[in-house]
């Protein structure tokens, strides 16, 4: 679950993008890189990258080297490659005689052995098994061997390649931007259009919150001069390319799916609750998910609390469905930099589940609390919340999710292929709750997750929560 973000066209890219890939770093934690044009004439591309959070790798100053508008970036989430690496940063490098390609990708390929057989039977070396690579490597021996179009050659990824997967390339002597998104329409890609005063500018992102970033710099620094927005998804199967005057062309591989909106997670925990799917708002999606969880499992208690941030929408909820009020007795720890636990790596998960929230003693003591929180995945966190809740004084814990339970392994984008690692596998409800120390425990239904979504279930993936699978493999 990566975040990918491209622009072309904006006058002042280079000094907002550090701030745009900020927007987006919720999605990963483990590194960050950008790309884009040294010199005007497209000859030379180069990247900034390292392991490690945004701020500590891109600023400003690090891009004040380069020129032109165009740019991509990555924030990076390690699933099946080690995170500490830095030949796992993104962006990614292809190189040939006709000049070098770089690219960003979000999403996990499923069959990664037997692109390296192709690639390798092209006596063309990889040196990662990472999904980015790959993907440039299959892109440029289309080109480079059979003469064929960067669109034709994406075409041919996609027709070999297996998973989800949102990309964005650049190539030297190529003034285009070119942005996809997998056939099956799993991995998340937005296309935001913007004009100042009759300048139009493009952006690409993995969440439209990046757009609104772009919106108020715009307000900033432009307040006399006439501003327009629009956004839409990128479809699936869906090829893009933007050239320097932020033209668009749009090709479109021919056995994609339509319709799909992607992975269901989205709506649940890894988007931003700013963010937008289908012209709502996860924020509204999220309350409606408590107000439906409520209905579901309601509970006597005291007050709604919410684990911050993914569990607040649905405590809001929660709370405005059953009357109860709701209270802040659950604080995240600033000095832990706002990390998600669920994107860490094994070792630190437990070291930052300890230490991630503090506990309002006086608010919580006596009380019989309805804790919300947006999901559960290994169990590491609620453990350790619920076991502190107790210490400081709460006389019961009513554990409420709005998500069903998280039984199966995702194979897209998210590193839960070890199905004995889910708390929820294999295990019943009152076991769980069991194991947790919860006073009670309750989920929210597959049916009452899209009733409250309000979406056609067939548009999404959920195979982590029902087993079904979108790609046979």
């Amino acid at each position: 679950m990566c975040g990918v973000f491209g622009i072309i066209g904006h006058p002042r890219a280079k000094h907002f993008f550090p701030t745009i890939l900020q927007s987006l770093q919720h999605r990963g934690h483990d590194s960050a890189g950008v790309a884009g044009f040294l010199a005007e004439d497209l000859r030379m591309i180069e990247t900034v990258k390292g392991v490690g959070k945004i701020s500590n790798v891109i600023n400003e100053a690090s891009l004040e080297r380069f020129q032109g508008t165009t740019f991509i970036g990555h924030t990076r989430y390690a699933t099946r490659n080690e995170s500490g690496s830095l030949r796992e940063v993104h962006p990614h490098w292809a190189q040939s005689m006709r000049g070098r390609l770089v690219i960003v990708t979000n999403g996990d390929l499923v069959n990664v052995q037997e692109l390296k057989e192709i690639i390798k039977k092209e006596g063309i070396k990889t040196y990662t098994e990472n999904d980015a690579e790959l993907i440039a490597a299959l892109i440029n021996i289309q080109i480079r061997l059979y003469d064929k179009t960067i669109v034709q050659a994406i075409q041919y990824v996609m027709e070999k390649a297996k998973g989800g997967y949102a990309a964005m390339v650049l190539r030297e002597d190529d003034e285009k931007l070119y942005a996809f998104r997998d056939p099956w329409g799993i991995r998340p890609l937005h296309l935001g259009e913007f004009v100042i005063d009759g300048q139009k500018c493009v952006g690409v992102g993995s969440e439209t919150c990046s757009f609104d970033i772009i919106q108020r710099f715009n307000l900033a620094y432009y307040p006399d001069k006439s501003l327009s927005y629009v956004h839409r998804e990128v479809r699936p199967g869906e090829i893009l390319s933007i050239d320097s005057q932020s033209n668009i062309t749009s090709s479109q591989y021919a056995e994609a799916q339509q319709g799909q909106i992607g992975c269901v997670f989205e709506s649940i925990y890894f988007a931003r609750p700013d963010s937008m799917q289908r012209g709502e708002s996860y924020q509204r999606i999220r309350e409606r998910m408590g107000k439906q969880l409520n209905q579901e499992s309601p509970v006597e208690a005291d007050l709604v609390t919410a684990v911050p941030k993914g569990g607040i929408p649905s405590a809001v909820g929660y709370a405005k469905a059953s009357g109860l009020p709701y209270e802040i007795a659950i604080l995240e720890e600033p000095s832990t930099g706002g990390i998600r636990s669920f994107t860490t790596n094994e070792r630190d998960r437990h070291a930052l589940a300890t230490m991630k929230y503090n506990i309002l003693q006086d608010v919580v003591k006596g009380k019989r609390l309805v804790v919300v929180d947006d999901s559960i995945v290994r169990g590491t966190t609620s453990r350790l919340l619920i076991k502190n809740l107790f210490l400081a004084g709460a006389k019961e814990v009513h554990l409420r999710i709005p998500c069903p339970p998280y039984n199966n392994p995702c194979y897209y984008g998210i590193a839960t292929k070890d199905p004995k690692t889910l708390i929820s596998h294999n295990r019943t409800v009152s076991e769980i709750c069991e194991e947790l120390g919860a006073t009670s425990l309750a989920y929210l239904s597959i049916p009452g997750l899209y009733q409250a979504i309000k979406q056609d279930r067939k548009y999404f993936c959920d195979e982590c929560l029902s087993g079904r699978k979108p790609i046979d493999f």
